[in-house]
């Protein structure tokens, strides 16, 4: 029996690496995603075999790399089933060195059948296999992940189709779109790149055109607004971490849907797989009717664009044009690329280009980056709150060069019937299917597909609201200051999708369940403040200033419910994602408020959601970031009194904990015409060992190498041994002193001063005292001014030109070897 299944093993592998040259297959269609269906009477059984293998691809630059598969195919193969089905799937790991896992994102299911390896779920062993068996307790769009270090940003991901028992819509076809970024660096070389302290670390803002230099910050009159953020120790501002090679749909740059008539009704599920990546989607047809959020359905909304969160699924309703191919374009947040898919045959429809950023204008970025809860920005420590509105909620007024420009082949006239729509609040399901008709089965030229009286009624009532709203919009400006929250609220929904100089742009407050979602009063409430914090500049993330292997486990009790307030505090967005739960996120809805499993939490903005303490096992939280999880921003929901199933005996928590202790190398070394110089560096988040020597020609060198503790973000005391040769200046006699020790301890203590300079004080055992500073400057997007002086009189300036992410050019003075130049290396 075992010789059998190796040999079915070898079979399947066999046929996944003929596909490795093709690993964009569509997965509907993949013979190997190896569905096996059993019915008996009403319960069906769905069985899958899934199988990870390496394989390579070429996504970008005409350049070939590794990647890990599914099936032979990445993404790997979307797995379909109706709710009430049970789920069997077998994962074969046929990696030869490498562990792996499978997490089914946003499914409730047994805690053992969770995935995450160490917590939940035993890893899957080189070699080993694993079968998952739960029931379909839910319909909707989901998807499946490793949970092992980095292999999610190599390809294994893939996507989750669960038909409803009863449709609450009724379309002609199902789409599934699978958003996700692609490097052709190692994921790893690109975390620890990500965990550098030197120009490097700067390489992908470069790359994309970001770099906060000098020159850019002048430019556009930020620099005295830098200067100040400096002062605070906060790093430049950046809107994405990695810069990414490809974006991705289902595997492709670009995919076309031709094949569907026009008239078909899609269900377009949109499935945000990326590894870090927050994508602007929207469509070159107008406006898409948003039916349901991470696999739920909501109450329809009209919107023009969506910020999507890594981690998130939106699904739409979206009819197929007859007059062109209209493009529905992802565009990742910082405007590096994009993805797209065209809708419908014939002459392509461009959506509209989106502005890029500007990133050196931090106040501006800050607002930009809570489009999903607009309002609740806390500026100069005040809190706007989470029930204050303003008449922008839901409306895009800046970059108004992107919104008041047609798509590309569509006429203005055309524009304008697709920007008078209808109100985005509110909508009834019966509504959504009338917008859905009235906006999309038109043949772009002002004529309804079919007729339907209920649409035309509407849209007349929506102009005659519109024409009303324009004449009391002037007044409305001069006293909105001194409204009333309530009315404010009121007037800014109404405002929503009437003016046609303004998109619609999606925000929470716009989703509201169908039912309401609130719990039980009589149940027992408890409340976690959760600060989402880190360090950019050593690229360190945690909750309340703690990393996962460091902080306590959040206990709750069962039958409780459970409040978490998200308070970031950081200038990034992090999508916060709870295994085994959906939760409330609190808006402007109240009893409505939906359920999601995945919520954005922007930048200076805190947000509350709920859950009900309902399950018996831990279960784990964590931003959705990969290399933010990666780096320690996560907890584990631990029920009181539970315990750690059996099967994971030989599967210690302590080996989950490993992540965020990682350990880093990195270094450069320099050969100059008049030194050298070698800096190495082993750490994590909390240790480092540090290699510093330099030398001339002549026979005078100095070398240290010295182990330091982070007690916070920014002191670190080390102890340590230094070597040197060469001449120094005594500051207790004021004189100058040859100095020849090869093995003097030294203790000391380094910490980082306002605008990044770095203090080191040390003494030795003869009780020689030196303090230094040095700091660095950006100056031009590929050059870095760097300078170090010390007690001892010595002093060093360089400047710095990148040529490439590891090789610079690099020339200077140092008081002790006087001029020279020449190239930089890195490690």
């Amino acid at each position: 029996m075992k010789i059998i299944l190796v040999a079915v093993q070898l079979a399947f592998a066999t046929l996944a690496s003929a596909q490795h040259s093709h690993p964009n297959k569509n997965a509907l269609d993949n013979p190997l995603s190896h569905k096996i269906e059993v019915s008996s009477g009403s319960e069906k059984t769905v069985t899958y075999h899934l199988y990870v293998s390496d394989t390579t691809v070429n996504y970008a630059n005409n350049k070939i790399v590794r990647a890990i598969a599914i099936n032979g195919q990445i993404p790997a193969p979307t797995l379909e089933f109706t709710e009430g089905d049970t789920a069997i799937i077998y994962v074969h790991n046929m990696l030869h060195h490498h562990e792996t896992s499978t997490h089914w994102h946003g499914l409730l299911l047994p805690n053992i059948e969770d995935g995450v390896p160490y917590l939940t779920t035993p890893p899957i062993k080189p070699g080993g296999v694993r079968k998952f068996v739960f029931p379909l307790k839910q319909s909707g769009t989901y998807w499946y992940h490793s949970h092992t270090m980095l292999q999610e940003q190599s390809g294994l991901y893939g996507s989750i189709l669960i038909h409803p028992k009863k449709e609450a819509h009724t379309v002609d076809h199902d789409v599934v779109l699978l958003l996700s970024d692609w490097t052709n660096e190692n994921p790893s070389e690109v975390h620890r790149t990500l965990r550098r302290n030197d120009p490097a670390s700067e390489w992908y803002t470069i790359k994309k055109g970001y770099a906060q230099s000098l020159d850019k910050l002048i430019s556009h009159g930020s620099y005295f607004q830098r200067v100040k953020s400096a002062w605070t120790r906060m790093p430049a501002m950046d809107l994405s971490d990695v810069y990414y090679d490809a974006f991705l749909v289902n595997g492709k740059r670009s995919i076309d849907l031709s094949q569907y008539k026009p008239g078909d009704r899609l269900r377009v599920r949109v499935i945000n797989g990326s590894s870090s990546t927050y994508f602007y989607l929207n469509y070159g047809g107008g406006k898409m009717l948003l039916i349901a959020a991470d696999g739920l359905d909501v109450s329809p909304i009209s919107i023009d664009r969506i910020l999507i969160g890594t981690a998130e699924t939106y699904d739409f309703l979206i009819t197929v044009p007859s007059d062109g191919a209209y493009e529905l374009r992802a565009t990742p947040q910082d405007i590096s690329g994009s993805t797209s898919v065209f809708i419908g045959s014939g002459e392509k429809v461009m959506a509209r280009d989106i502005s890029k950023p500007d990133v050196w204008n931090m106040n501006k970025m800050m607002m930009d980056m809570t489009v999903n809860f607009p309002g609740r920005m806390k500026m100069n420590g005040m809190n706007h709150g989470a029930t204050e509105n303003t008449d922008m909620d839901g409306m895009d007024m800046g970059g108004m060069e992107e919104k008041n420009k047609a798509p590309k082949k569509v006429s203005q006239e055309k524009q304008s019937q697709s920007d008078n729509q209808y109100p985005a609040h509110d909508m009834k399901m019966d509504d959504g299917e009338k917008i859905l008709d009235s906006l999309q089965k038109q043949d772009h030229g002002g004529h309804n597909m079919e007729s339907n009286d209920m649409a035309k009624m509407k849209l007349e009532q929506d102009s005659a609201d519109h024409k009303a709203y324009g004449q009391h919009r002037e007044t409305k400006e001069h006293n909105e200051k001194n409204m009333d929250h309530s009315m404010h609220d009121e007037m800014a929904d109404h405002q929503i999708g009437q003016d046609s100089m303004a998109d619609v742009v999606f925000n929470y407050d716009m989703l509201k369940a169908l039912e309401k979602t609130t719990f039980d009063p009589a149940r027992t409430k408890k409340n976690y403040h959760l600060t989402l914090t880190g360090n950019m500049y050593r690229y360190v993330w945690s909750i309340n200033k703690k990393v996962l292997s460091e902080a306590d486990m959040i206990n709750v009790k069962k039958g409780e419910v459970v409040q978490f307030t998200l308070e970031n505090t950081t200038m990034m967005n992090h999508p916060m994602h709870l295994h085994g739960h959906f939760f409330r996120v609190l808006n402007k809805n109240g009893d409505y408020s939906p359920l999601k499993h995945t919520v954005d939490v922007p930048p200076m903005t805190s947000v509350t959601i709920e859950f009900a303490a309902d399950e018996d096992k831990d279960w784990f939280f964590h931003c959705h970031i990969l290399y933010h999880m990666m780096s320690g921003m996560a907890r584990i929901v631990h029920y009181e009194g539970s315990k750690r199933d059996t099967a994971l005996a030989t599967a210690p928590l302590k080996n989950l904990f490993k992540e965020d202790r990682q350990w880093f190398f990195y270094g450069n070394f320099a050969a100059k015409s008049h030194m050298s110089e070698l800096q190495a560096n082993y750490f994590n988040s909390r240790n480092a060992f540090r290699l510093e020597a330099n030398a001339n020609y002549g026979g005078q060198y100095e070398a240290e190498v010295s182990y330091e503790r982070y007690l916070n973000d920014w002191l670190r005391p080390y102890i340590g041994f230094r070597g040197l040769q060469q001449k120094y200046y005594n500051v207790f006699n004021g004189r100058q002193t040859f100095e020849q020790d090869y093995e003097l301890p030294v203790l000391g203590f380094r910490y980082t001063l306002p605008f990044f300079i770095e203090a080191d004080v040390s003494v030795n055992m003869k009780g020689r005292v030196r303090a230094e500073l040095e700091g660095e400057q950006w100056l031009l997007p590929r050059m870095f001014f760097n300078w170090r002086a010390n007690t001892d009189k010595e002093y060093h300036l360089d400047i710095e030109y990148m040529l490439a992410k590891k090789l610079s050019i690099s020339a200077g003075y140092d008081s002790r070897y006087r001029w020279g130049g020449g190239l930089l290396v890195r490690f």
